[in-house]
């Protein structure tokens, strides 16, 4: 199998299309994730209060600045430096460029369809979470070799392999980095509105693998919302309205959450097409322009998004079909 990895608009375009080509898998774990969340938190909340926590792609490592900003995140520099280090290798604060967060969650994704056939692959995912934590604190250590024992049993189980204890590993990560990290934090939950970095906002539209959205697969957000509404104007699925109702809270939180005015009415015009198909108006324009003024939105933040015809925007005809 060949390897795939994520980046940014900044990052090798050619890893981040394999990617987007990753095809859907494993359509439930949202729907059956169970989450220890008040054990996490509580994790958080100590790591948080000792100043132990802090936020790259296997081939390539981060060049985030120390400092991470965000709900639970404090100033890395009063963290203690492997962890920090680790926790920016891992989840890519400030930039988001090439983490390896963003490999993790597409291979497990894939892991179900794709395991049986290639686990030593999977298995050397493990190995590189262990790898970026090996000199942080015992109990990040700790996260991080559980995450990591997932990928070393579960991908050869297919379709039977626990995706809930894939979602738990990953909170504990986030907890042992949500201290300096605000990717860390903002996975394990939400913080206040208008506190959420544009960079990571935009990281998530872009270039974030959706394994734990209610898509439940290995492709961005952009792309799967081009099977809804389009990249080019086209009627929206009416045997697929749930996805669309759970797209427009999705991005309703974005929306809230992002400290940039213009991300947020950029993602509003993103959401407009969503709101028009639960209305009841089918026909739709299309994301070719509200996704352009996006990244153009992102890029004045900082975050490099790709280019539209460098996403899994390409649609076949059924896809393509126009307005009905």
């Amino acid at each position: 199998m060949p390897r795939t990895t994520s980046g940014s608009g900044t990052a090798d375009r050619t890893d981040t299309v394999l990617i987007r080509q990753c095809r859907s898998s494993s359509s439930g774990l949202l729907r059956r994730r169970v989450r220890a969340i008040s054990a996490l938190l509580g994790a958080s909340m100590l790591l948080a209060g000792c100043s132990t926590a802090g936020g790259g792609d296997p081939e390539e490592t981060s060049r985030a600045a120390p400092g991470a900003t965000g709900p639970a995140a404090t100033d890395a520099s009063t963290a203690e430096p492997e962890l920090a280090d680790a926790c920016r290798t891992f989840w890519g604060d400030p930039d988001y460029t090439a983490p390896l967060s963003r490999v993790v969650l597409d291979r497990a994704a894939t892991a179900p369809e794709a395991g049986p056939s290639d686990p030593y692959f999977y298995a050397t995912t493990g190995d590189e979470i262990e790898m970026t934590f090996a000199e942080a604190s015992a109990d990040a250590q700790a996260a991080a070799t559980d995450l990591a024992g997932w990928f070393r049993s579960e991908p050869e189980q297919g379709q039977d392999a626990d995706l809930d204890a894939f979602a738990a590993a990953w909170d504990a990560v986030a907890a042992s980095c949500a201290g300096s990290s605000a990717a860390a934090s903002w996975a394990l939950h939400p913080g206040d509105d208008g506190t959420k970095p544009a960079a990571l906002t935009c990281a998530d539209v872009f270039d974030t693998p959706g394994t734990l959205t209610h898509f439940a697969n290995a492709n961005v957000l952009t792309s799967n919302m081009f099977k809804l509404v389009g990249l080019s104007p086209r009627t929206v699925p009416a045997d697929r309205m749930e996805d669309v109702q759970d797209t427009s809270d999705l991005l309703a939180a974005e929306i809230a959450a992002v400290d940039d005015d213009a991300v947020r009415t950029a993602l509003t015009e993103v959401r407009a097409p969503f709101q028009d198909a639960l209305a009841g108006d089918l026909r739709s324009d299309g994301l070719r322009g509200p996704l352009t003024d996006l990244g153009t939105a992102c890029e004045a933040a900082g975050y490099a998004s790709p280019e539209l015809d460098e996403t899994d925007g390409g649609e076949t005809a059924e896809d393509s079909e126009g307005l009905v």
